[in-house]
């Protein structure tokens, strides 16, 4: 058996926290629970499928990264969860900088 390979181009953090996302200006902020994230983007549930391509606003808190900063992001996966809802793989548009894990 070959072993996996990551293709990651940025480690990922297990880690959970809280997050917040914002769809559109009408949606307002809607909090979601963050599971893993990198420099790169995160995986967060949420409770509705979400469009691949689809963009968002995350809000990233003070938790995760060095400042607390708002980051356009899209959509690059979503599959059901196994516990409800959706886990959503979000790819930033600009990569951070710097993650406190890092």
């Amino acid at each position: 058996m070959l072993p996996k390979v990551n293709r990651r181009r940025w480690p990922r953090h297990e880690k959970q926290y809280m997050a917040q996302i914002t769809r559109s200006l009408s949606s307002g902020t809607i909090p979601v629970t963050v599971f893993n994230f990198s420099r790169g983007g995160l995986c967060f549930l949420y409770h509705e499928v979400m469009d691949k391509g689809a963009t968002m606003t995350v809000h990233l808190p003070l938790e995760l990264v060095s400042l607390a900063r708002d980051m356009r992001a899209e959509v690059k996966w979503c599959v059901p969860s196994s516990t409800g809802g959706y886990v959503v793989g979000v790819q930033y548009e600009e990569p951070l900088n710097w993650a406190r894990y890092e």
